[in-house]
């Protein structure tokens, strides 16, 4: 073979030497580019989860793609939960210390004092020596989270159980929510503050 032969052999295989690298390195950094793309997006997803309580018994796993849709729901979830301990009683005393301890773990020193206040008016003790229920049902959360802390309004229904018969609120408090830190007694990592109750108006009575 002539030299000019082996001068193009060689030229031949600089260039597919030359073409295997560039598609080895273009390879290389598209593979690369990929799973920085699907991190980042594994990421985002990760943010964007939110724990919901399912009538505070466990924790289920909710996805939103809006940040401030996902905390009206954690917000939503707090405060219905923090109205059902607070007034959902039975007339047991014990088991009314119990639910409002662990509303107290949802509030500050709002909640307590409102308790305090009832129960220096004999509202506690007149629920058990007259055995009487109480059960609150929450119908709406109104949140103004244009603003921080949110301001919320709720408005609930509330019912008392008598021997005799059964009688029908119409209850509507106001609170404001900040964030706190989220623990197995608060898991959105909420907290209420300024709790007051606006009514809480007869509307009916009927007998059992």
């Amino acid at each position: 073979m002539n030299i000019l032969g082996i001068k193009k052999d060689i030229e031949k295989s600089f260039r597919r030497q030359s073409v295997l690298t560039i598609v080895a390195v273009g390879g290389a950094f598209l593979f690369a580019l990929v799973v920085s793309l699907w991190a980042l997006s594994f990421a985002e997803k990760q943010r964007q989860k939110i724990y919901v309580l399912d009538q505070g018994k466990s924790l289920l796993l909710a996805l939103q793609t809006d940040a401030i849709l996902s905390k009206d729901v954690e917000i939503r979830d707090h405060v219905t939960r923090f109205h059902e301990l607070m007034f959902t009683l039975s007339p047991q005393k014990q088991t009314i210390q119990e639910n409002l301890d662990r509303a107290f773990n949802l509030a500050d020193r709002s909640a307590f004092d409102y308790s305090q206040d009832l129960a220096e008016k004999g509202y506690y003790s007149r629920i058990v020596s007259a055995n009487i229920s109480q059960q609150m049902m929450v119908d709406s959360v109104k949140i103004v989270s244009s603003s921080y802390p949110w301001q919320v309004r709720t408005y609930a229904r509330q019912y008392v159980v008598r021997e005799s018969k059964v009688s029908l609120y119409s209850f509507v408090s106001t609170c404001q929510v900040i964030e706190g830190r989220r623990s197995d007694a608060n898991p959105h990592g909420l907290l209420i503050e300024r709790f007051k109750v606006i009514s809480n108006d007869l509307i009916e009575t009927r007998k059992r």
